[in-house]
């Protein structure tokens, strides 16, 4: 492999090597640095549904609860069981129940750098940890209380211990051995979606015949099922009475619906990386093929099995793309460096200007939307919250009444004729998960605000009941 040490080993060990590490130290803890710093800004915005409902049911329970109950499939385990001792010993504000999640990318562009210097040398790969650490969706998961910068960052650690002993062979330490099977365990400990990244290194390394790794991977999984254990019994249960909990289908209409918005630039990005990946898979097989198999895994494995998935479902992807970016450097950096240059400048350029309005923006606009309320209702009118944007508003005005099915809208409307403030978000689910309720919004209520935020189809409206008086 293209190492790091491959790269030393050829430019010699004397004083220039020891100054080049010593510059390459320096240049990462200044990417690590500015990866902080944009991962702490605006930190401290309102929380946006999925949040709420982890601080709900596991923030705001015993500890033993966390660790050992599931219900519900927001519960990113380890994220949850972090996030519960944080709200009890350093508090409840927005950033410090993020802090986990911000620790955790922070900690995932070292990871990022750690692995890039397995395969590729020094300059590419430092240049690819600036992107990554600069990169929007990585910095939008990184400031989410879920458990997703977490299953970055082990999956990247993992890859890296793992690359690193299949070189080693016989003569690998025991400390890579030890941290690619912690890696494992405390991944599908953060996200189930790890089983794709299991299930990928353990047919490589089968196929390789590489029997110590595969012990050390059974070891991680072992571990990870102890870890579980607690609450081992509530998850399959869970599991196996809500299977539509996992997504959409990848063949439904629902899911290309999602995926619209992105698709040009995802089939875009996929015919620009289709050389990138020849050429790694030509140069170093065993790197290519841990770094790809996992993302067939996670296509294939749900298509199969007809499971339903979200987009962040495929947030292995992330890393790949970036990955695979490196591959790209490499190539540019040596026959193309002003071609390289430019292409840095304009991936940095796009991530930052993607940046600024989402700093700008909280991540769902609940509170504004009570404060608008607050503003303008009579001391008698009604508030009530649709689905999940009445259960998110809850959080934070326990006076609004829950609204989620059409049973309990009759019930409300037809005792009382006060008029209503009604809160709603996530418009397309409560389409297609209850049409009545929808249907009564557009045409029963008249729309008075919406709050952007940036969760995709995430904007919070504000609409206004009559009751048995005519819209004003």
């Amino acid at each position: 492999m293209n190492n790091l040490r491959a790269t030393d080993a050829a430019a010699g060990h004397g004083p220039r090597t020891a100054s080049r590490l010593a510059h390459s130290g320096v240049s990462v803890a200044a990417i690590i640095g500015l990866a902080a710093v944009l991962r702490l800004i605006n930190a401290n915005a309102e929380l946006w549904y999925d949040e709420i409902v982890t601080v709900t049911y596991f923030v705001r329970t015993p500890f033993l609860n966390a660790v050992s109950t599931y219900g519900l499939a927001n519960n990113h385990v380890l994220n949850s069981v972090l996030m519960n001792l944080t709200g009890t010993f350093l508090g409840t504000d927005p950033w410090m129940l993020r802090l986990p999640s911000i620790l955790f990318g922070i900690a995932g562009v070292w990871a990022f750098w750690f692995l890039a210097t397995q395969i590729w040398p020094r300059p590419p790969a430092l240049v690819g940890t600036l992107l990554f650490a600069v990169s929007y969706h990585h910095v939008y998961y990184s400031q989410n209380a879920r458990g997703y910068s977490a299953f970055m960052f082990f999956t990247l650690l993992a890859t890296g211990f793992l690359l690193r002993m299949l070189e080693r062979g016989n003569a690998a330490g025991r400390r890579d051995e030890i941290g690619y099977s912690l890696s494992l365990a405390l991944g599908l400990y953060s996200v189930l979606l790890t089983t794709f990244v299991v299930a990928a290194h353990a047919s490589v390394l089968l196929m390789l015949r590489r029997w110590r790794a595969l012990g050390w991977l059974a070891g991680g999984v072992a571990v990870a099922a102890v870890l579980y254990a607690p609450m081992g019994a509530p998850l399959i249960a869970y599991y196996r009475t809500n299977p539509g909990d996992t997504g959409y289908p990848l063949l439904s209409m629902e899911f290309a619906r999602v995926m619209a918005p992105v698709a040009p630039a995802l089939i875009a990005a996929g015919v620009i990386l289709l050389p990138i990946v020849r050429r790694l898979t030509r140069r170093q097989p065993v790197a290519a093929a841990l770094l790809l198999t996992p993302g067939v895994f996670t296509v294939l494995v749900p298509l199969v099995r007809g499971q339903g998935v979200y987009p962040r479902s495929f947030l292995y992807l992330l890393c790949l793309g970036y990955l695979l970016l490196v591959e790209a450097l490499d190539w540019a950096m040596s026959r193309r460096p002003r071609l390289a240059a430019v292409c840095t400048a304009i991936v940095i350029a796009v991530s930052l200007a993607r940046l600024a309005p989402y700093y700008r923006l909280p991540k769902q606009g609940f509170r504004q939307a009570l404060a608008y309320i607050d503003q303008r209702a009579q001391r008698s009118d009604q508030r009530i919250g649709l689905s999940l944007g009445g259960k998110a508003a809850m959080f934070y005005d326990p006076t609004v009444v829950l609204v989620q099915d059409a049973g309990q809208l009759q019930g409300l409307t037809s005792q009382s004729d006060r008029p209503a403030w009604v809160v709603t978000t996530f418009h397309s689910a409560l389409q297609s998960t209850a049409p009545d309720l929808y249907e009564w919004l557009r045409t029963e209520t008249a729309l008075r605000a919406e709050f952007r935020g940036v969760i995709g189809d995430g904007t919070v409206y504000v609409h206004y009941w009559p009751g048995s008086k005519r819209v004003p």
